[in-house]
């Protein structure tokens, strides 16, 4: 009687064992990266009763390093880098702005934009007409404003 339940718990546990096989031999054929302290936890055995079976299944011990992954935050790729692209950054560090002469919305690069900004915050062009019409209107009254002052050519 002994025996019989001897065979009844070992029958029980080898099923159990054969189960546990049997997932960790799916879950290191699916994903290669997982280790083999997250195998146990899923599983519910030790790290290194997972070594053994991996072992005695033939299959690989060792898990690549991983590496992190970053959601591009321009278009939404996923990558190993902040950015998937060049052209992804450059989108990424555009600063919109409005140009102070004709009102048009344009695009300065984020670094272009700060070193100007620093020195000349009330004003940002889009063109070098624009800039050209805002002195002109800003500056021609000086100029018109002393006509003592005429410049007399040597001919």
């Amino acid at each position: 009687m002994v025996c019989i339940q001897c065979r009844q718990v070992n029958a029980s546990n080898s099923s159990a064992e054969s189960d546990n096989r049997k997932r960790v031999r799916d879950i290191r054929s699916t994903d290669l990266s997982v280790t083999m302290s997250e195998i146990g936890r899923m599983v519910g055995i030790s790290r290194q009763r997972v070594y053994q079976i991996l072992n005695e299944e033939g299959l690989t011990t060792k898990h690549p390093i991983k590496k992190y992954q970053y959601r591009c935050p321009e278009c939404g790729a996923i990558s190993t880098r902040k950015f998937c692209c060049v052209e992804c950054k450059k989108r990424w560090q555009q600063v919109p702005v409005i140009c102070s002469g004709c009102g048009k919305l344009f695009f300065r690069n984020q670094s272009r934009f700060l070193n100007y900004y620093r020195y000349h915050n009330d004003v940002l062009f889009c063109s070098k007409e624009c800039t050209g019409k805002w002195l002109s209107k800003q500056f021609a009254k000086v100029y018109r404003a002393s006509p003592e002052k005429e410049i007399k050519v040597r001919v």
